[in-house]
Formats: structure tokens, C-alpha cells, sequence
């Protein structure tokens, strides 16, 4: 991507005027970040710091270059540089919501278009059927912060909604309920196993 960005880009900023952020008066400039795949020691800071407002949509990448090229995945190279060089940069200027910002609002049929999904579109009628699986595997780490604590053991039988893990200690965590019925088959450092082989209540349904 780097390669191709170095070589294709030709500073065109159709992904800074499309830029979200760019037109609600935050200073992203992706096409200057573009700039810095030019660069290898001297001026790579100057430019990368254009990223750091970026909010990673990906709608510069995804819809606004006519290139086909990758601003996002450069303002994420530019974003992650800047922390490993331990360099910040905050926008001096009050944010000025841009004349033009609700003059380029992306539609969504052409947004799904450009990503050629289009022919994805189909009904998707309501199925009132509630699947049971035999098992399933809890991950303990669904969250920001530490893995749960398994609060249960294997063997035991739990019913749904049931706490099954919570966070170690003081640490962020999130606490875990079961999503069915079932046993404990399985504790790991990953996940908590539930097999199905008692009596489940799944939407009001007995099986």
C-alpha cells in the first residue's frame, strides 16, 4: 500500500474535502498525510501529524480517492508512528464546521455501490424460529480491560442470564451472564463451555 500510495497518489485531496472530521473543522488532511509515503527521515512528522484527528472511518479509502488508493490505512501508519516517537500535536484553532459540509454528504446507495455490495441487497424476512445450539463457548474476554474470572466450575448447571465470570478484583472488566441453559463442560484461560443436555428456556419456549 505504501508502494503504491508513493508512486500513484497525486495530491488530488478528494479524500480531505470528503473527510468527515475535515468538514466538522477538525485539521485532518489526509492527502498531506499521503505526502509522508514520500518521505523516509525528514518531514514524516510534519505530515503524519495530520492524522491524528482521524477517526478511522475509512470513507476517504472506501469511497472519496479516484485513485483507489488507501489514506485510512496511511493515517493509521501516521497515527501509530507518532505514538512510538512519542510526538503529539493538538489543533490550535477552534473547530469551524466547514461551508460545504452538508453539500457532501456521502449517499448511501452510492456508498454501496463503490463498495460493489449492491448486489447483496435481498428481503430479509422475520424468522420467529429460536436456534438452540448443543454448545457454546463464552469468551471471557469480550470487553476492554482483563479477561473475567470464572465464577463457576465444571460440572455445575447453570440457567440462562446466569452470572457465570466477573472481573478480577478492582481491574476494567465486564461481568459475564450465561446466554442458555445448560452444564459446564469446560473452563479455560479463554472461554467457559456450556453444553445444552438440560432443560433450556429459549424465548419463552421450552426444549
Amino acid at each position: 500500500m505504501n508502494r503504491i500510495g508513493k508512486s500513484a497518489c497525486d495530491q488530488c485531496t478528494a479524500c480531505t474535502e470528503i473527510c468527515p472530521r475535515y468538514l466538522l473543522g477538525y485539521d485532518v488532511q489526509p492527502h498531506k498525510v499521503m505526502r509522508s509515503l514520500g518521505f523516509t527521515t525528514s518531514g514524516v512528522d510534519y505530515w503524519n501529524k495530520f492524522a491524528t484527528y482521524c477517526c478511522s472511518c475509512g470513507l476517504c479509502t472506501l469511497y472519496a480517492c479516484p485513485e483507489d488508493l488507501f489514506p485510512r490505512e496511511a493515517c493509521e501508519q501516521a497515527k501509530n508512528s507518532m505514538r512510538e516517537t512519542g510526538n503529539s500535536y493538538r489543533q490550535e484553532k477552534e473547530p469551524k464546521i466547514h461551508s460545504m459540509k452538508n453539500y457532501r454528504r456521502v449517499p448511501t446507495q452510492s456508498l454501496l455501490q463503490r463498495l460493489r455490495i449492491t448486489k447483496y441487497e435481498g428481503p430479509t424476512p422475520f424468522v420467529d424460529d429460536v436456534p438452540v445450539p448443543e454448545d457454546v463457548c463464552v469468551l471471557l474476554q469480550q470487553h476492554a480491560g482483563k479477561p473475567s474470572i470464572p465464577v463457576v466450575s465444571v460440572g455445575d448447571i447453570v440457567n440462562g442470564r446466569d452470572l457465570i465470570a466477573e472481573p478480577d478484583g478492582d481491574s476494567l472488566g465486564a461481568r459475564i451472564h450465561a446466554p442458555l441453559s445448560g452444564k459446564v463442560s469446560e473452563i479455560t484461560a479463554e472461554y467457559i463451555r456450556i453444553v445444552v443436555d438440560v432443560v433450556a428456556e429459549t424465548g419463552g419456549k421450552t426444549v
